[in-house]
C-alpha cells in the first residue's frame, strides 16, 4: 500500500507514513488537530528561542575552530611523536580524546552539553594490582556559550587533563616500616 492509500480518508493536510497504522493515526489527529491553534505570542518565544540557540551554535563552533581543535591537533602531535596510544574520536556535538597507558587510562569528553553551555568531561581510569583497586576519578567543567569563549580555554583544559592523568604515576621510594616505640636504624 503506497502512501496515498495509506492517507485515504483525510484532506491531505497531514501524510503519515505507510509504516503509521490508520486507526491510530485517525485517534491521534482526533485529538490534537483541536488543538493546533498556538498563540501568537508563544510562537514569538519560540522564535526568539531558536534565534538565542543559533547564537550559542555559532559560539560553540567557533570555539571549537579557534581553540579546541588546534590544541588538540597539538597535543595529538605531541603523543604520535612519542608513542603514546591514544585514539580520538567524535560523534554528534562530542569530540572525546582517550590516552592509555600501562596501568592507567584517561578520556575528555568535549560537548555542547546544554543548549547555552560547553562542558569538559575529565575521566582518569586506574586499573590493576598497581594501585590496589581499580579506580575512577571524574570532574567536569562547564562554560557559558552566551558570549564567545576565547580559544585558550580549550588549552588550559586540555594542560589540565594531562595533567591529572600524568599525576602519580612515578612513586616515591617506601620509607621502612619502624614499630611503634623503636627509632630508625642509623
Amino acid at each position: 500500500m503506497g502512501p496515498a492509500a495509506a492517507c485515504r480518508g483525510w484532506d491531505g493536510t497531514l501524510p503519515f507514513a505507510p509504516m503509521l497504522d490508520k486507526s491510530f493515526a485517525k485517534w491521534w489527529l482526533g485529538r490534537v488537530v483541536p488543538f493546533r491553534d498556538v498563540a501568537p505570542e508563544k510562537l514569538a518565544a519560540e522564535r526568539e528561542a531558536m534565534n538565542q540557540q543559533q547564537e550559542y551554535n555559532r559560539n560553540y563552533e567557533d570555539f571549537l575552530k579557534s581553540g579546541v581543535i588546534p590544541a588538540i591537533e597539538t597535543i595529538v602531535k605531541t603523543l604520535a611523536g612519542n608513542k603514546i596510544v591514544h585514539r580520538v574520536s567524535n560523534w554528534g556535538n562530542q569530540l572525546s580524546l582517550r590516552v592509555h597507558l600501562a596501568w592507567r587510562w584517561g578520556e575528555l569528553v568535549i560537548m555542547q552539553s546544554h543548549e547555552d553551555c560547553v562542558t569538559f568531561e575529565h575521566h582518569i581510569i586506574t586499573e590493576g594490582e598497581k594501585r590496589g583497586e581499580d579506580s575512577a576519578e571524574d570532574h567536569s567543567h562547564t562554560y557559558d556559550l552566551r558570549d564567545p569563549l576565547p580559544g585558550t580555554l580549550a588549552l588550559q583544559e586540555l594542560q589540565f587533563f594531562m595533567g591529572r592523568l600524568a599525576q602519580d604515576l612515578v612513586e616515591p621510594d617506601l620509607e621502612p616500616e619502624i614499630p611503634p616505640g623503636e627509632k630508625e636504624p642509623e
